[in-house]
C-alpha cells in the first residue's frame, strides 16, 4: 500500500495557484464555485428575513438589494448551464446526453413533490400534472419549483438548437435567434400568460451560455488582456444598476416582466467572470491562498447540491419558518437555523441521489453482462 504523502498534502491546500490570463479557463476552472455562489444567492432570495434594521441605512441598502436580485443566480444556472451543454454533446451519444441531464433533476425534483404532495394534499392527477409539466405550461410556472421544467424544456430542444449553431456559425445563430425571440416576445406580450416571461425571458441567457461555451472550447487559452475586464466591469455595473431601476423604481425596460432579460442578461454575462478573477487573484497570492482556497471550496461545495438546495428551500422553509416565528425567533436566528438545516438536508439528498445511479448502473452493467453471456453460450 502506497504511503499517504501527509506532507504534500497540506502544502496542496496553501500553495499559490499559477494565474490564469484566460476570462474563459477561469470560468471554466471556477465553475462549480460559481454554481455554489448562485445557489447560495437563490436561498438568500427565498428563505432569508431582512436582519439589518433602517438604524443602519447603508447596510440596510445593502442586504435589501443583495436579496431582491437573488433571482438573478437563476439566470447564472442557466448561463453555466449553456456552456456545460456544448461540451456534453460533443462528448457523447444523444441519449447519453439525454440520461445525464435528466437523472441530475429528476429524483430531488420528484422527492419534493412527493412531500409537498404530503403536506398540501394533492390529488394524484394533480402530483402528475405538476411532475410532468403540464402545471407550469397550461397554470402558471410558478405552481411547482418552476426552473425544472423549464431547464428541462431547453435540455430536449438543445440538440436541435446546437445543428443550427454547428451550421450557420456561433455569432450569426446566436445573434440571430436572440432578435426572432425578441420581436415574438413583443407580438405575443399581450397575448400569452403574464407568468411564462418568468421563463422566457431566461431564454436569450441560456442562448448567451451556448456561445461563450463554444468560445471556450475554441479559445480557452486565449489570454484576457487588463483592458477586457474593464468592459465586463462595465456590463456588471449597467445589469445591476437596470435591476435597481426595475426592481426599485418600477421602470419597464423593452419586455414583460422587465427585471429579467436584459438587466439579468447583463448580470449572468458578466458577473461570472468577474467572480472566476477573484478567485483566481485570491488563490495566486501567498498571503491570500488560503482565504482563496478557502472561500472557492465552500462555494463549491454548495454547488455541489445546487439542485437539491433549490429543490428544498422553499417547501421546507414554508413548513418550519411559521413554527419559529410563533416562538418569536429572531430574523437572525431564523436565517441562521433554516440555512444549516436546509444544507444539511439538501446534501443528505445528493448523496442519496448520487449512489441511488451509482447503484442502479451497477446492476444495468451486471445485467447486461449477464444477458451478453447467455446470448453467447446459446448461440
Amino acid at each position: 500500500m502506497k504511503k499517504p504523502d501527509f506532507k504534500n498534502f497540506f502544502i496542496k491546500i496553501i500553495k499559490p495557484e499559477d494565474k490564469i490570463s484566460s476570462g474563459f479557463a477561469l470560468v471554466s476552472k471556477y465553475r462549480s464555485a460559481i454554481m455554489g455562489f448562485a445557489a447560495l444567492w437563490i436561498l438568500f432570495f427565498h428563505i432569508c428575513g431582512t436582519v439589518i434594521t433602517a438604524e443602519h441605512p447603508i447596510a440596510a441598502w445593502i442586504e435589501a438589494r443583495i436579496k431582491r436580485f437573488g433571482y438573478g443566480g437563476v439566470d447564472i444556472f442557466f448561463l453555466l448551464s449553456g456552456m456545460g451543454l456544448t461540451y456534453a454533446i460533443s462528448k457523447s451519444k444523444l441519449y447519453v446526453f439525454y440520461y445525464r441531464r435528466f437523472k441530475r433533476i429528476i429524483l430531488p425534483f420528484v422527492a419534493v413533490a412527493l412531500l409537498k404532495a404530503h403536506t398540501d394534499h394533492w390529488s394524484v392527477k394533480w402530483f402528475f400534472e405538476c411532475i410532468s409539466g403540464k402545471a407550469f405550461y397550461v397554470n402558471s410556472i410558478y405552481m411547482f419549483l418552476w426552473f425544472v421544467p423549464a431547464i428541462l424544456t431547453l435540455y430536449l430542444l438543445f440538440p436541435l438548437y446546437w445543428l443550427g449553431f454547428r451550421k450557420t456559425g456561433g455569432y450569426f445563430w446566436t445573434g440571430t435567434m436572440i432578435l426572432a425571440w425578441f420581436f415574438v416576445i413583443l407580438i405575443l406580450r399581450d397575448r400569452i400568460r403574464g407568468d411564462l416571461f418568468g421563463f422566457l425571458n431566461r431564454i436569450p441567457v441560456f442562448m448567451l451560455g451556448v456561445l461563450l461555451g463554444d468560445l471556450t472550447k475554441k479559445h480557452k487559452g486565449v489570454p484576457f488582456r487588463r483592458r477586457a475586464w474593464l468592459p465586463v466591469l462595465l456590463t456588471a455595473a449597467l445589469g445591476f444598476y437596470m435591476l435597481e431601476l426595475s426592481n426599485f423604481k418600477s421602470y419597464y425596460i423593452l419586455v414583460p416582466s422587465s427585471n429579467c432579460f436584459l438587466p439579468t442578461l447583463l448580470v449572468a454575462g458578466s458577473l461570472p467572470f468577474l467572480l472566476a478573477k477573484a478567485l483566481n487573484e485570491l488563490d495566486r497570492h501567498r498571503f491570500t491562498c488560503i482565504i482563496g482556497h478557502t472561500i472557492g471550496g465552500i462555494l463549491k461545495f454548495f454547488g455541489l447540491f445546487s439542485m437539491e438546495l433549490y429543490c428544498l428551500q422553499e417547501w421546507f422553509a414554508g413548513q418550519v419558518k411559521p413554527k419559529f416565528e410563533e416562538a418569536g425567533w429572531t430574523p437572525l436566528k431564523m436565517n441562521l437555523v433554516l440555512f444549516a438545516e436546509i444544507s444539511a438536508l439538501s446534501f443528505a439528498g445528493y448523496l442519496v441521489f448520487k449512489y441511488f445511479w451509482k447503484l442502479l448502473e451497477f446492476i444495468c452493467r451486471k445485467t447486461g453482462g449477464l444477458i451478453k453471456r447467455a446470448v453467447k453460450r446459446s448461440a
